[in-house]
């Protein structure tokens, strides 16, 4: 009994730090919810969905934030996201035009696209689009990439496993991500 009242501790601490990652990465964090969503997958799809729930739930509330600061101080914002690692002037305007062209629908482009939901967050309101509007599609424009992710990570993972073990499934993890970042970072 004890043990398993840890392990669900233990998931609700993960479920925690998803909805931590969401805030923090659709406002001004550098490193996208997928990493801690994929190292779940790993070993369970169940919690790695749980995972991307609660990174969604965090998207929306980060989103909102963002949204709102554009309101009030778009000049403030903009000069916080150029700190952001890998944004530059270049990649906001790209979302501005992306916004102004397709309304919410870029959100879903820049999901799979490698473009900041946030930098999407900060254009909306100019775009013309409501707050209730960028919300309803950011669970779709968030949650398909992580799910997506989710599935296809857990099911490499329980192929991989058999045939190369825990420790160089893990280790490949790793090395996937050092890429992705080294590669999207230069």
């Amino acid at each position: 009994m004890i043990q398993a009242t840890t392990g669900r501790a233990r998931w609700w601490g993960v479920y925690a730090a998803a909805l931590a990652w969401g805030v923090a990465e659709s406002t001004l964090f550098f490193v996208v919810p997928d990493v801690l969503i994929t190292r779940v997958a790993l070993r369970s799809r169940g919690h790695a969905l749980g995972c991307c729930a609660m990174a969604v739930a965090g998207a929306l509330f980060g989103g909102a934030l963002v949204y709102g600061w554009s309101l009030r101080d778009p000049v403030g914002l903009h000069a916080a996201l150029l700190h952001v690692p890998a944004v530059d002037a270049n990649l906001i305007d790209n979302a501005r035009i992306a916004m102004e062209r397709l309304g919410g629908w870029a959100l879903a482009g820049g999901a799979f696209g490698g473009v900041p939901y946030k930098l999407f967050a900060a254009q909306a309101a100019q775009a013309g689009l409501s707050l209730p509007m960028l919300l309803v599609l950011t669970v779709p424009a968030r949650g398909l990439r992580f799910v997506l992710l989710a599935l296809l990570t857990h099911a490499a993972a329980e192929w991989l496993r058999p045939r190369l073990g825990e420790r160089i499934v893990v280790g490949v993890w790793w090395l996937a991500w050092i890429v992705i970042y080294a590669l999207y970072w230069s």
